[in-house]
């Protein structure tokens, strides 16, 4: 009877801490699902540095430039959501809150180059326009004034800059991203161009700490950083570097056909390369 009366307790005992320890999962409305919420939003993450090889194991490296089109259903990931959400918003508010309003995106230039430099000041102005209108009769009196701001659904691609390399140490070909590059359409005059050049290590930390869609598993949230360094999109190489120093458009100009094909032929010869220097 005693021993009975152990069981018993030992499996209330059991029984009582397994439901306190799932009912304390949910700690407040404030948390998000069975998942707490300091979690999910990676506020904790760690930025994990790139396995950079000596100079001696690098046997081959090539410069891409390559182009993400955000309205592809395989880069949705990156474009949406355009107005930001609580837990969640796109890739290019995360760059624009890094650069301006949190400070952990410092390194912003006006070209792929990392020459020219770009100043807050400067962003601002590219970001955000204001046009005064005057009345006609009197060039002294201002009728209204309009601001023009570019936003996350003016984005129409990502432009990314990167180095293909083989580490014949580890036997594999890897990616290094070194800047990355907003294509937006401008609302007023409806030109296209770069919005900025963000260099790619500088802007780790922030990527790391904002979480991206996960249409597969919304358990398992993947911050922007891994979504770079796994590759997890599309895209078309546009320019690999050259003698010339001349873009697939410059010499494929027939059709866009072409381009895409040329793009896919440097992709082959790629994974080529890679495949011939294994030997079984």
């Amino acid at each position: 009877m005693k021993r009975f009366s152990q069981l018993v307790f030992l499996f209330s005992a059991f029984f009582g801490l397994q439901a306190a320890f799932v009912s304390a999962q949910v700690l407040s409305p404030e948390d998000d699902g069975p998942i707490v919420k300091v979690e999910r939003l990676y506020h904790n993450n760690e930025v994990i540095e790139f396995p950079l090889p000596r100079e001696i194991d690098q046997l081959f490296s090539v410069r891409h430039w390559e182009q993400i089109n955000v309205r592809e259903k395989m880069n949705h990931h990156l474009y949406y959501p355009v107005m930001a959400l609580p837990d969640r918003k796109s890739l290019f508010d995360v760059l624009i809150d890094g650069i301006m309003n949190e400070g952990t995106i410092m390194e912003v230039f006006a070209e792929d180059r990392f020459e020219l430099p770009y100043t807050p000041e400067e962003i601002q102005n590219n970001v955000m326009t204001i046009d005064t209108f005057f009345n006609p009769d009197d060039p002294f009196i201002i009728d209204f004034i309009d601001t023009i701001t570019v936003t996350a659904k003016d984005v129409l691609y990502y432009r990314v800059k990167s180095d293909w390399y083989f580490d014949k140490r580890r036997g594999q070909m890897e990616n290094y991203i070194i800047g990355i590059a907003p294509i937006v359409q401008n609302p007023k005059t409806k030109d296209i161009y770069p919005l900025f050049w963000v260099w790619f290590p500088d802007a780790r930390y922030a990527l790391a700490t904002n979480i991206c869609f996960n249409r597969h598993n919304n358990a398992a949230r993947l911050s922007y950083d891994d979504i770079f360094k796994a590759r997890m999109f599309d895209a078309i190489i546009i320019k690999e570097d050259n003698v010339y120093d001349r873009a697939i458009a410059d010499y494929k100009r027939q059709s866009a056909l072409d381009k895409l094909l040329e793009s896919k032929k440097i992709k082959q010869t790629l994974r080529n390369y890679e495949n011939d220097l294994w030997e079984f």
